[in-house]
């Protein structure tokens, strides 16, 4: 580290200046308890805030004067900090805050710190760690087919030499209840730095995001220019060590084979005597799996508000808006520059618009939610014969392709001409049943084409076999337009 580094770090750092702050133990206190102790990734603004209230009411028992201010002034002044971050979530009615990259770093520097102090320090393990590591380093990027091949048999006659020392009666090595404990541990560090390390990874899919839409507020590029900046940027983090990293990560933790072997094996390891009073590491290790899955789906979500963002910022039919917003903004500001030396003495706004007038009898009357009565089910036992019918039948169900049924409908009119739904059928290659009859009906229902259910027309289906006689199906006359009507009720054709 050289010493200008360090000077930048403590003198702009979030991450010093809250170590730093005198009010740096109550703040990560109340951070970890609410966020790490709890397993939260983010948490609403009222929840927050009633957290806070009743940790100031806790502190001020033996210590008056520590955090005299409201909850809401901290919260503002951790945000500005960036201690914490406010952000607000497609899925919530109200503002949501999570911990920024900073506050995780000092977090994990405090809790690694007194871990220290209080457990044993593993060199042999960390040891261990590193020689596995290289070796595995080593191993993995040679290219030398003679070489790789001499580390495998080397593993192969290990593994060798062990298997039949069991088989023979032998004493084969076990790890002593200290190197149990040690390892263990190792392992606990290591989690408690992979998931601190999910904010960074998020961060920067952030950081893409508000420079987008800095671009476009500025008006300084086309839309183009800032599509390929936001592609260019996050297919550069795709490639850096980084996201390899993240994606890599993703891809084995959503296996789900990965998933069961690693969940068998945290079963195995909080069965092991020696780690009976680790009760506190084996209770976050026992939430590993789902803690990680969140996080990693938080990430997610952030990459997929990004795409939104770009649709939304790109989307033409809002341009002509968006510019003229701009163009007045400039206008206002230019105004603001004219009469800075001569200010005048008020200022008044007069907004020309037309009122809009609703009644409230068009609004429906609330009707309860539909209660669902719970009863005690019964075990329900099935034949063996039973299960091969239920099988059976299953498997013949026929799946209903709406999409390959719309591209029928406007292969059908794509000259512009109405179709019925018996020409429909007729003109069809593939075998008809009832079910393409039904999801015929439902899109004529869904995109507004035309039903008429005073009149009705019979459709011959197929027989399904030389036996069978043809069945007759007797349905409201339905005609396909070749662009649906537009109604309020209706949707799109898809």
């Amino acid at each position: 580290m050289r010493r200008e580094e360090l000077l930048s770090f403590f003198d702009n750092s979030p991450t010093a200046r809250l170590l730093r702050s005198d009010l740096g133990a109550w703040v990560i206190a109340f951070l970890y308890d609410t966020f790490k102790a709890s397993s939260l990734l983010s948490i609403p603004q009222s929840e927050l805030r009633a957290r806070l209230k009743e940790f100031q009411s806790e502190i001020h028992t033996a210590n008056p004067s520590t955090m005299p201010g409201s909850p809401e002034r901290y919260l503002t002044q951790w945000t500005q900090s960036q201690w914490i971050r406010r952000f607000v979530d497609a899925h919530s009615q109200e503002p949501q805050f999570q911990l920024t990259p900073h506050a995780e770093e000092a977090i994990r520097y405090v809790e690694d710190s007194i871990t220290r102090r209080k457990q044993l320090v593993g060199t042999e393990s960390r040891l261990r760690l590193i020689i596995d590591t290289l070796n595995d380093i080593v191993r993995g990027s040679s290219d030398d087919p003679a070489r790789r091949l001499d580390s495998l048999q080397a593993q192969r006659d290990a593994i060798q030499h062990e298997i039949d020392a069991i088989e023979s009666g032998d004493r084969f090595h076990v790890y002593k209840p200290s190197q149990i404990r040690e390892r263990f541990q190792t392992a606990i560090h290591l989690l408690r730095e992979l998931q601190s390390d999910f904010r960074g990874v998020e961060d920067r899919f952030q950081q893409i995001a508000r420079r987008v839409q800095q671009l476009k507020a500025s008006g300084m590029g086309n839309r183009s220019s800032i599509l390929g900046y936001a592609l260019d940027a996050e297919e550069a983090l795709k490639h850096e060590d980084e996201g390899v990293s993240f994606y890599a990560f993703v891809r084995f933790l959503l296996s789900p084979t990965e998933q069961s072997a690693l969940r068998n094996q945290i079963q195995n390891i909080q069965q092991l005597t020696p780690l009976a009073d680790q009760q506190e590491s084996l209770d976050r290790l026992g939430k590993m799996v789902p803690c990680l899955l969140a996080e990693a789906d938080k990430v997610m979500r952030t990459t997929a508000r990004l795409s939104s963002s770009l649709r939304r910022l790109l989307d033409s039919k809002s341009e002509p808006q968006r510019t003229r917003l701009t163009q007045v903004l400039s206008d206002i500001r230019d105004a603001a520059v004219l009469l800075r030396d001569s200010p005048p003495d008020a200022i008044s706004i007069t907004i020309d618009t037309d009122a809009s007038l609703q009644s409230p009898f068009s609004r429906p009357f609330w009707t309860p939610e539909a209660g669902f009565q719970s009863l005690p089910s019964d075990p329900i036992s099935i034949a063996p014969e039973q299960i091969e019918l239920l099988a059976s039948a299953f498997s013949k169900l026929v799946r209903l392709d709406m999409r390959k049924l719309r591209n029928n409908i406007r292969e059908a009119t794509f000259e512009g001409n109405a179709c019925s739904l018996k020409e429909l059928i007729d003109r069809s290659s593939s075998d008809i049943g009832i079910a393409e009859i039904l999801g015929y009906l439902q899109i004529a229902h869904d995109d507004a084409h035309d039903i008429d259910f005073t009149h009705h027309e019979l459709i011959e289906l197929h027989a399904d076999s030389l036996l069978s006689p043809p069945r007759l199906i007797r349905v409201p006359t339905v005609l396909f337009q070749a662009k649906a009507k537009n109604r309020d009720f209706a949707r799109k054709p898809r």
